[in-house]
């Protein structure tokens, strides 16, 4: 990356520390970014420039009536995913933002969920070398049963801080 990415860095930083304690320290790091990731308690398993990989368990205080994964936060791992990965690429002289969300549900969840986000070398070279723009950012989100609970179109912008 041609311009500092400070979220990257912290990445970097702690790519070589046990993976439960690397886990801990980028879901606090971007908690402080996005607050309300931060108490929803997102796992990240795998986090880089071209991939990030979080993880949600189907604990009480993200259920539903049915005791399933609730539809939100189904929607908030999807978008943390995206967000995540993108805001790795994204440097830190222009804002991040989501521009479209879209979720169809098309099953109850079963257990806890996956979602991976990927960006392809070209999706990367094109958010650092357009100063403004937007991109649909790839998504899978599947649960403990290895199926697709929900099928996610996710657009992010990103423009100058100077503009905002």
């Amino acid at each position: 990356m041609t311009k500092a990415n400070r979220l990257f860095k912290v990445v970097q930083a702690t790519y070589k520390l046990p993976k439960a304690l690397r886990s801990t320290i980028w879901s606090k790091a971007f908690g402080r970014i996005v607050p309300m990731v931060g108490t929803a308690n997102i796992r990240y398993l795998e986090v880089s420039q071209s991939k990030v990989v979080v993880r949600l368990e189907n604990q009480r205080n993200m259920q539903n009536h049915i005791k399933g994964v609730h539809a939100a936060a189904m929607a908030l791992l999807a978008e943390t995913a995206t967000g995540f990965v993108t805001g790795l690429n994204v440097p830190d002289d222009r804002i991040l933002l989501i521009k479209s969300l879209h979720v169809d549900y098309l099953k109850v969840a079963k257990g806890g969920l996956i979602a991976t986000a990927t960006l392809s070398a070209e999706q990367q070279q094109f958010i650092l070398n357009q100063e403004k723009g937007d991109l649909e950012i790839p998504v899978t989100v599947i649960d403990d049963s290895g199926e697709s609970p929900i099928q996610c179109h996710m657009v992010w912008a990103w423009l100058p801080k100077k503009q905002r």
